[in-house]
């Protein structure tokens, strides 16, 4: 067994001896949905990445508006939903994606590391694909720096 499908055993564990309404939940989805990320990553197994996405909008929907760790579970399901999108061709993971990272826009919280490097997250990906949120995108990294 490697270490990454040890590591993706024991992340399954933990999750499982943390329940619905345990305050550690969310980061473990996120671990496992992380570990699962890189072995589609290393061996091209979408089942793993369509899983990861799946754990990504569990661990999403525990964070209320404005939690310290929303933002980067934006990022984290954005990012997998646009690699699905490239390896799928579905245009309907990209439009995913891009709505989550509106979502970073109307974020009230103070300015933040993690959230402008979403936004940066979000830009460099609207750049790149020449989408219309590019320069939204943009001013939202602007107000992280405010």
């Amino acid at each position: 067994m490697s270490d990454l499908d040890e590591a993706i055993k024991l992340h399954g564990v933990a999750l499982l001896l943390r329940s619905s309404g345990h305050s550690d939940r969310s980061p473990s989805l996120n671990n496992l949905a992380v570990s699962l990320g890189d072995r589609f990553q290393q061996h091209d197994i979408m089942s793993n990445l369509d899983e990861a996405i799946e754990l990504y909008w569990a661990a999403l929907l525990l964070h209320p508006s404005g939690h310290s760790d929303q933002s980067m579970s934006l990022d984290n399901l954005a990012l997998s939903l646009r690699d699905r999108c490239w390896q799928r061709g579905v245009q309907s993971d990209l439009d995913e994606a891009f709505s989550l990272y509106l979502q970073l826009s109307q974020l009230a919280h103070a300015a933040s590391r993690t959230g402008l490097s979403v936004a940066k997250s979000w830009a460099a990906s609207a750049d790149t694909l020449n989408h219309g949120f590019a320069l939204l995108a943009y001013k939202t990294a602007l107000k992280f720096l405010d």
